[in-house]
């Protein structure tokens, strides 16, 4: 059972719909630009926003967290290997940085993050380092 607050699946779920949302917006532009690009945005938005939704309805469920990291980490690290290099047959040239591309991929790298650190296991403080405890 993954155990996290609300203000941390807030975050997850907040993360993913800027990044689903911002491909969505942007889809249009990019079929008209290069067909695969487009196709690519549309089922970007399409996964991320299903990993939205089963993690809001099962938010116990611990392979949602993943699946929506996964996504994420994928998207954001795709978005700078576009800037790099050209990846056909999605994207034929090489694109250049855009703050819309920049601002999208770090919230989606800061929601990937944030997963992990969902699911990292938590620890109880010794006694000797809680608050009030001895040393």
């Amino acid at each position: 059972m993954a155990r996290f607050t609300h203000a941390e699946l807030l975050c997850l779920i907040g993360a993913g719909a800027v990044g689903a949302g911002v491909h969505a917006a942007i889809a249009p532009g990019h079929v008209r630009e290069w067909v695969p690009l487009g196709a690519s945005f549309v089922v970007v938005a399409v996964l991320v926003a299903a990993a939205i939704a089963a993690l809001a309805i099962r938010p116990d469920e611990p392979r949602f967290v993943v699946a929506l990291a996964a996504l994420l980490g994928t998207v954001a690290a795709a978005y700078v290997a576009t800037r790099l290099v050209a990846l056909p047959p999605l994207d034929p040239e090489r694109e250049p940085f855009d703050t819309l591309g920049i601002s999208t991929s770090a919230i989606e790298a800061l929601g990937a993050l944030g997963a992990l650190h969902i699911r990292r296991p938590r620890r109880r403080l010794s006694p000797a380092l809680s608050p009030g405890g001895k040393r």
